[in-house]
């Protein structure tokens, strides 16, 4: 019994336990629709329950409820509890039969990514009419399976770096990009199998591979062939094994041959799948478009390249250890604090100090440099020139992949006591259980809350958030003595502020708009006359409020007229299609629009 009590933690088991409990839950709570290009992916898994593998076919068709039900297509940022009604919970497919025909998505990767999710679309919509929500969740989980399994296997087979390996897998990042519909969760878990397996191989085969191995191997080498495009960048890492023996020729053909394939399917498929997309035809992130331009002057994309990896270094960093899909919300900083803790007490952890030349650390070190920097540079030559080259600053998640190789690079060059181990080993578990505590404390506020992480430390909260609005969608004209009110509810604490945002003034400069606060009964609040002069076009005027001490009611109005204004002078103001709680109306005349507002309140 003493035996056992004394038995190490086993990173592996620890690494499931947790993958599982955690994943889970965020298979569950993580809205869909949160994650990156999860609609897009969604489109995609849909077209293949219905058995059409090949995106963008055409006369596709989609129901609406794959874009109705996703959170990422909400104007505003609000909190995610209503997935959970009996209406939207309980929705199905064969209740609604909205479609919208013609339907195009980017999420072109090879079908095997999402094969196990769209048979459990095939099974549970088409066959059982089981509800969307649900069914995605369940969707979710699968791809966690996948990618539990495949970054265990690295853990279980890597001679060295088993608990680093672990801190890696269980990054915010990765678990994410694991619970979410995506690609990216199912080439980590290969690229993390195919990595350890390598260097496995190398530690433990060295007299002489075995065929068995040689079959894993090529076997890895296809899927990554079938991963998204990048993840071929990793096969030279084979090269570690140029001087291993091999049982015979033959098995050399076997392993060269799962090379070949990996990158004919890799390529095959992506010159296939690219045609009628923003890759193919002439557009501004077209292949032969980027091709031209680099050709055309080298130095010219070489120059913003460096300085774009510099500028967004930093951010790149911030995006691989955690993120929110689609840069929502904000990261607690005790995550990466307590990341870097659980990194550092990982290497800690190491019981061995394992003897591998020098230069096959420099090359896997080396190999980890290349691939970001290949996969950096190819997303920005894709947006070269649309010009939206800084906006990889939120894609660390990129390198996941390859992280690997980085800290197996530095892992095992040297040991500490039985002691010492034992304490990081049981400092990693901490270290690992307050990263997730906040982590998920940031979900809660990000996607459960109104005003998000920064209200639960002080900071004020803005409302509504916007996310998918167009300012220059709608405006309504206010002429001389005409009157605009609009009704909002506080979510939030005590008001602040409140913000109304103008499209355009007056051209003469003269007249003014009286800006006003009312309570549900009317009451005056607040008010203010703004003189034209005063006033920026397509921007916000601001109102301060001090309330009554002890005042709580949460309905409030915002009244604008216009005076003094000449004859031919108007005022706009934006007017989106009914986007938060509340009424307005013009000149005494209820619309179907809401003000573009804001409103400042103290956090929770």
């Amino acid at each position: 019994m003493a035996a056992t009590l004394k038995r190490p933690l086993d990173p592996g088991l620890f690494f499931l336990m947790a993958g599982l409990l955690v994943g889970v839950c965020y298979c569950i709570f993580i809205p869909y629709g949160a994650g990156f290009d999860e609609e897009r992916h969604l489109v995609r898994i849909y077209t293949m329950s219905q058995y059409e593998f090949m995106p963008n076919f055409p006369g596709a068709q989609v129901h609406e409820d794959v874009f109705d039900l996703s959170y990422q297509r909400r104007i505003t940022q609000t909190p995610a509890f209503d997935m959970f009604n009996a209406e939207n919970f309980g929705r199905r497919f064969s209740t609604f039969d909205k479609l919208r025909y013609g339907t195009k998505t980017q999420s072109i990767y090879s079908p095997v990514i999402f094969l196990p999710q769209a048979l459990i679309g095939r099974l549970l919509w088409w066959k059982y009419d089981f509800p969307i929500l649900p069914t995605i969740m369940l969707q979710k989980v699968a791809g966690l399976l996948i990618y539990l399994a495949g970054a265990y296997a690295a853990i279980r087979v890597v001679p060295y770096g088993k608990w680093i390996f672990t801190a890696l897998a269980l990054s915010p990042a990765a678990l994410y990009q694991a619970v979410t519909l995506n690609a990216d969760g199912f080439t980590a878990a290969v690229s993390f199998a195919f990595i350890g397996w390598v260097i496995a191989v190398y530690v433990n085969e060295s007299v002489g591979i075995k065929p068995r191995s040689i079959w894993v191997l090529a076997g890895l080498a296809v899927l990554l062939g079938v991963a998204k495009p990048g993840a071929i960048i990793l096969l030279p890492v084979l090269l570690i094994l140029w001087k291993h023996p091999l049982p015979s020729k033959k098995w050399l053909v076997v392993l060269i041959g799962g090379v070949v394939l990996a990158v004919a399917a890799n390529v095959g498929w992506w010159q296939l799948a690219s045609q009628g997309t923003v890759f193919s035809g002439t557009g501004a992130q077209s292949v032969s478009q980027q091709s031209n331009l680099l050709l055309t002057d080298p130095m010219g994309f070489i120059k913003p390249l460096l300085l774009s990896m510099v500028l967004t270094f930093p951010d790149q960093v911030r995006g691989w250890v955690a993120a929110y899909g689609y840069g929502a919300g904000t990261i607690p900083g005790p995550v990466y604090f307590f990341s870097a803790l659980f990194l550092l007490a990982a290497l800690l952890a190491e019981p061995q100090r394992v003897r591998i030349p020098t230069w096959i650390r420099i090359f896997l070190v080396g190999t980890f440099i290349v691939c970001c920097a290949a996969i950096y540079s190819i997303a920005f030559a894709a947006n070269y020139g649309t010009g939206g080259i800084l906006a990889l600053a939120k894609h660390g998640r990129y390198y996941i992949p390859f992280t690997p190789l980085l800290f197996l690079g530095i892992a095992a060059l040297f040991t500490g006591s039985e002691s010492l181990q034992r304490q990081m080993r049981q400092f990693a578990v901490v270290a690992f259980t307050l990263v997730i505590g906040f982590y998920s404390f940031g979900i809660y506020a990000t996607y459960y809350t109104y005003c998000g992480y920064g209200a639960y430390v002080g900071e004020s909260c803005t409302l509504p958030i916007y996310k998918n609005l167009e300012k220059e969608e709608g405006t309504i004209t206010v002429q001389n003595g005409m009157r605009l009110n609009q009704t909002f509810t506080n979510q939030c604490g005590e008001l602040e502020l409140v913000q109304v945002f103008i499209n355009a003034i007056p051209e003469s400069n003269s007249g003014n708009l009286r800006f006003s606060l009312l309570d549900e009964n009317r009451q005056l609040l607040a008010s203010r006359d703004f003189p034209v002069s005063e006033i920026t076009a397509f921007d916000y005027i601001n109102l301060p409020v001090e309330l009554p001490s002890g005042y709580s009611d949460k309905i409030f109005e915002i009244e604008l007229e216009a005076s003094d204004l000449q004859a031919s002078d108007t005022f706009k103001f934006v007017v989106p299609t009914d986007i938060y709680p509340g009424e307005l109306s013009a000149a005494g005349k209820i619309t179907a629009y809401d003000l573009l507002i804001h409103y400042t309140c103290a956090g929770p």
